[in-house]
């Protein structure tokens, strides 16, 4: 959290509330999968679910991601009974829809998935990103590029659409085993990530207002690691051009 000095009192920027993988999930309940599939919108594929914690919250509480239906929910964990209880619903299937009918044929490539975290719009009000992921795959290499939606918890509206999140790509770059041996890198490696800042709202009550940064790093093939470069870059939902996104489509 940051504190900044404005107009006489000091406001206490927030951050986005990131949510802990279980990393070993079937230490808490075996059927984990199929039982918490069966809280969520149907069809349901129990293969497509993450089970998360949010920092601070109980021992008993956790949540759940889905990305078929796209959805998360707040979920708590009764170890008397054994069960499993629904808290918190939020559903992004009607979000889904109205980007399929948008984008016709054009989702075909395109995998969609949250983003385990949640992001401040305003005070007491969240957003989480809906990622539009493309993958490439080359010989000895391949490509990531994941852009974001961030919607509103219980709103089918986005606050920001195509905003870069991540890449990443590697290209190969050795071909015999001579090379294998003599190189310092055998490919050439990018990958790129998004920073948000919120800031003060322009009115209380009002919107944070969100300042977007890029980190990428370069590892050229033939390099050691302490070649690798690392550029930051601000920019705007106005300029996304701007962003290199690993060489990848804006």
């Amino acid at each position: 959290m940051v504190l900044a000095a404005s107009a006489g009192h000091v406001f206490a920027a927030p951050s986005a509330q990131v949510l802990d993988a279980v990393k070993k999930p079937q230490s808490v309940d075996p059927d984990w999968r199929a039982r918490l599939c069966a809280l969520l919108p149907q069809p349901c594929d129990p293969h497509a679910l993450g089970l998360y914690r949010l920092r601070g919250a109980a021992a008993n509480s956790f949540a759940v991601l889905s990305a078929e239906p796209l959805a998360m929910a707040r979920i708590r964990r009764d170890k008397d009974a054994k069960t499993w209880q629904l808290e918190r619903l939020h559903d992004f299937s009607a979000y889904v829809a109205g980007m399929k009918k948008d984008a016709a044929a054009g989702m075909s490539d395109t995998r969609l998935s949250l983003a385990p975290a949640l992001y401040p719009l305003a005070e007491g009000q969240w957003a989480m990103a809906v990622l539009q992921t493309v993958s490439e795959m080359y010989s000895g290499g391949g490509a990531s590029f994941s852009k974001a939606d961030f919607v509103p918890l219980d709103d089918t509206r986005a606050v920001h659409e195509g905003i870069p999140f991540s890449c990443s790509k590697m290209i190969r770059a050795c071909f015999s085993e001579k090379e294998y041996k003599s190189s310092k890198h055998c490919h050439d490696e990018s990958n790129g990530s998004l920073r948000i800042a919120y800031e003060e709202p322009g009115k209380p009550g009002g919107p944070y207002s969100w300042q977007y940064t890029w980190l990428q790093s370069e590892w050229p093939a033939n390099t050691p690691a302490s070649g690798t470069t690392t550029t930051r870059l601000h920019f705007t939902a106005k300029t996304t051009e701007r962003v290199s996104f690993c060489g990848g489509p804006q």
